[in-house]
């Protein structure tokens, strides 16, 4: 083919490039300035979808945040989810699965560094599910935490009762798991119960995860409809505390197997710290999901929040995003009274299958009533403050990765996320 002619084509060729990349700008910027009706939003207000998701709006109230992702209602109810909008340098510290021997330390080092969080409630009291009985209950066992942690100003949200997938769940079940905690709170709490708006579905089903069906997240979806706001957390900002048990590990102080301290019980620390400080750039926010069950994300906590502190972050509740997203009255629906979809008053026979079908290994062996003079509490061993964000450690295996050393053995213990 001669010289001319394959320069013709060449040219025909760029140019035809630049056409495709000047159109795909034209387009971007077109479906960046279209707007939608946002079901989420207050008052039919209207939110701005490009085909990526970018900084939330300022902190002040008064201002609606935009560029959240566009979502079924009939599939997703209102909450956070990731890629959501969040204020600007905002942490929520979170904790799911408590409450648990180290949950009173959690909360005392939160009130004596001046920061609220929020706590996603168990109650696992499965042979006497209508009462919190005394010597089954955790939520029982720990009314003294709970009142402090209420008293300081934290927030309780709803795990479920025995930490269940909801999408696997029938809507009578769905009601059970869901309102036997507040149930189980109001009896122990009495007059000090506070409003539980918020909803933190055990592994993120069926929201989170590839598995998940749309008729599954239909069903959960109308179940939580006017009852709760979903509150996942922030994808890559989880401690990966829950990942594995270090040797000396453990989820209750009086068992032999907890010990803390030791070469890898500092260096799963030193992962957790890791892990959020990477992306904690003094710039982007998260939802940082920890577990009061893991005595090293105790540990970690005091650390944690100083340097976090130290990056220019401020701190706040969940409770407290909701109102920066949806406006102060964004509560006022859900506290209306509401019977359950499924008639949880009148499911004795739904309370039993539930009590049997529950298959978490924690049982009521597990717990045991504090004695009359009580235990010392479990030294802590914090690894120091950085100034700078700690390198990982070798091998250690995160969400991202997949990979690191086997899992130390787990028999026993409770299930997370």
């Amino acid at each position: 083919m001669p010289m001319n002619i394959k320069c013709a084509h060449r040219g025909a060729r760029t140019a035809l490039v630049a056409l495709l990349l000047l159109g795909t700008r034209v387009w971007i910027s077109a479906a960046s300035s279209e707007t939608f009706p946002d079901p989420y939003m207050t008052n039919g207000a209207t939110s701005h979808y490009g085909p990526s998701i970018e900084a939330p709006a300022p902190v002040e109230a008064s201002i609606v945040p935009e560029r959240a992702p566009r979502r079924d209602p009939a599939l997703w109810p209102r909450g956070y989810y990731p890629g959501d909008p969040l204020p600007p340098k905002t942490i929520y510290l979170t904790f799911d699965d408590g409450p648990w021997d180290f949950t009173g330390q959690i909360v005392d080092i939160l009130h004596e560094e001046g920061v609220r969080a929020t706590f996603f409630m168990n109650a696992f009291d499965k042979d006497t599910p209508y009462h919190a009985d005394l010597h089954k209950n955790i939520l029982f066992r720990y009314a003294d935490v709970l009142r402090r942690m209420v008293a300081y100003g934290d927030v309780i949200g709803d795990h479920t009762y025995s930490h269940r997938d909801l999408g696997t769940l029938s809507p009578s079940q769905i009601d059970f798991q869901l309102d036997m905690v507040r149930r189980q709170l109001k009896e122990v709490l009495g007059a000090a119960m506070p409003a539980i708006h918020l909803v933190r579905p055990p592994f993120g089903s069926p929201w989170l995860g590839h598995w998940a069906s749309a008729t599954e997240r239909r069903k959960v979806t109308t179940a939580l409809a006017g009852r709760y706001l979903v509150m996942m957390w922030t994808i890559g900002w989880d401690s990966s505390d829950s990942v594995d048990w270090a040797p000396g590990e453990w989820y209750e102080a009086t068992n032999a197997r907890y010990h803390p301290g030791g070469t890898k019980y500092d260096a799963k620390m030193r992962r957790e710290l890791a892990r959020i400080f990477r992306r904690a750039d003094g710039k982007a926010s998260g939802i940082i999901l920890m577990h009061d069950t893991h005595p090293t994300s105790r540990d970690i906590l005091r650390p944690l929040i100083e340097e976090l502190k130290r990056r220019g972050y401020t701190f706040a509740t969940l409770d407290d995003y909701c109102r920066w997203r949806w406006g102060a009255r964004v509560f006022d629906a859900l506290d209306a009274p509401r019977a359950p979809a499924g008639g949880f008053t009148a499911s004795l026979v739904a309370a039993k299958a539930n009590a049997a079908m529950a298959t978490n290994p924690v049982s009521a062996a597990h717990v045991t009533l504090p004695s009359s003079s009580p235990a010392p509490a479990p030294s802590l061993s914090p690894a120091p403050a950085p100034s700078a964000p700690p390198s990982p450690v070798p091998g250690a295996q995160t969400a991202e990765s997949g990979t690191g050393p086997a899992p130390t053995s787990t028999a026993g213990a409770p299930t997370e996320n």
